[in-house]
């Protein structure tokens, strides 16, 4: 059976382009089902056409013409989201190819975002060559540059032939063996973190579990949010969770206000801790805002600067910052239904969070990691770890049985606190989780 290919767009200004890629998709062996997303005028050669996308809010075309085009193409994409979703829904989407220039991707990437992730995805559009996050978002969407706006060419009619053999291929892809697939567990990972992913994430497949590991630059952390929404993940390691610190502190890896939520919301098992909280991530050292260039210069406590490479640069969080960001954190955590416990390594938070050089740790030095700002009280401990806790202290809800708060005698990146996190894990799944079941170990106190 021939895969059933949407071919999307605008076709009142991108209809020569859009016939040539359906036709191409026959060509390549897939059946092209024009789709159309135009804001001007209807076309009427569509084999879906705008009447027929639009009757699924109550909207004609003459609706669209009487408003500016922002209005029209917020009307064509919300119908066009529910059109397709129901042409998901019946199987009768193999893959969804769209070309157009910023609005007509805009249009076309809204509506990818709602398909589910395993169905091919591709936009060509001119719009690649800047930022994509936007059309991404947190979906296997594929982008692909054509060189020029618009026209059918030699070099376009090569762009697009590519196009469509793509789109068919992905779509003619064999089918995935799923008998030996595993329950999924999430875990977040940077670069600071990465001995204790690793381990941890080795653990649970030991213990029979598949795991997702993310990159927590932001758009990993949507992700991850997303897929525990959509229901692909068991429980979470949320062992990284710097973007919480970008998003309240400027940094450019921000997931959203809404990352360490959909874990509470769901209901899932989630074990938790302050991986790579002790940075703010930026770009080259040129792009740090003033303010915290003027800190830096100014010794302020906790404030310091990691140049990682030329094109990452790093500001340490202040003791007061990592208060705070407990008190965001707990509010959230609050609301979980699901086993959590967040641990918090005393030690250090990562692989510039560390007292002395330790290449097992992540830091080879000479001197103590950059970040690293003692406790006054007890100086194998980190200062910001001892607020963090504070902050918790304060606004996590002890009264619920499922929430747990662990203080943990051990760096982040040692093998023991990775061992501790997949192993309440672990009992969590196995409901053989109970607040208070480390006290046993040596180094952890339950609060």
């Amino acid at each position: 059976m021939k895969p059933k290919i949407l071919v999307a767009g605008i076709l009142d200004t991108k209809g020569e382009e859009i016939k040539y890629l359906a036709k191409q998709v026959a060509a390549a062996g897939g059946d092209p089902i024009i789709l159309e997303l135009s804001v001007g005028k209807e076309v009427g050669w569509a084999d879906i056409g705008l009447s027929e996308i639009l009757s699924v809010i109550n909207k004609v075309p003459d609706e669209l013409y009487k408003v500016d085009r922002h209005q029209a193409s917020a009307y064509v994409t919300e119908a066009g989201i529910k059109y397709v979703d129901n042409l998901v829904k019946q199987d009768k989407v193999s893959g969804i190819l769209a070309c157009g220039g910023s609005m007509g991707a805009s249009i076309a990437t809204a509506i990818m975002q709602t398909i589910p992730i395993g169905i091919p995805k591709l936009m060509i559009t001119t719009m690649t060559s800047g930022d994509v996050r936007p059309y991404v978002g947190t979906k296997d969407i594929c982008m692909m540059y054509p060189i020029a706006e618009a026209g059918i060419n030699r070099l376009t009619k090569r762009i697009f032939t590519n196009a469509a053999a793509a789109i068919v291929g992905m779509a003619s892809s064999p089918k995935i063996d799923t008998k030996d697939d595993k329950p999924m567990i999430g875990c977040m990972m940077f670069g600071v973190t990465t001995p204790c992913v690793l381990r941890a994430s080795k653990s649970m497949e030991s213990y029979g579990y598949d795991v997702m590991i993310n990159h927590a630059i932001g758009s990993g952390g949507m992700s991850m949010e997303q897929l525990i929404d959509d229901g692909y993940i068991e429980g979470i390691l949320d062992i990284t969770t710097h973007e919480i610190a970008d998003e309240m502190l400027g940094g450019v890896l921000s997931a959203g206000p809404d990352r360490l939520t959909a874990a509470s919301r769901k209901g899932i098992p989630q074990v938790i801790a302050p991986g790579g909280l002790d940075l703010i991530n930026f770009g080259p050292k040129n792009t740090i805002p003033e303010n915290y260039m003027k800190q830096i210069q100014q010794k302020v406590l906790g404030r310091s600067l990691y140049e990682h490479n030329p094109n990452v640069t790093c500001v340490g969080v202040t003791p007061d910052e990592a208060y705070n960001i407990a008190r965001s954190m707990a509010e959230k955590i609050n609301k979980s239904t699901g086993p959590t416990t967040v641990c918090v390594p005393m030690r250090g938070w990562g692989a510039c969070d560390t007292k002395k050089p330790n290449k097992e740790l992540g830091w080879a030095g000479p001197d103590s990691g950059p970040t690293w700002l003692p406790d006054p009280d007890k100086p194998d401990w980190s200062l910001r770890s001892k607020r963090f806790i504070d902050g918790m202290k304060e606004n996590l809800d002890f009264n619920k049985s499922n929430i747990e708060l662990l203080i943990v005698d051990k760096h982040m990146n040692e093998p023991e606190f990775a061992d501790l996190m997949s192993g309440i894990l672990a009992d969590m799944l196995n409901g053989k989780w109970e607040k208070g079941s480390r006290n046993n170990l040596s180094y952890v106190q339950s609060v």
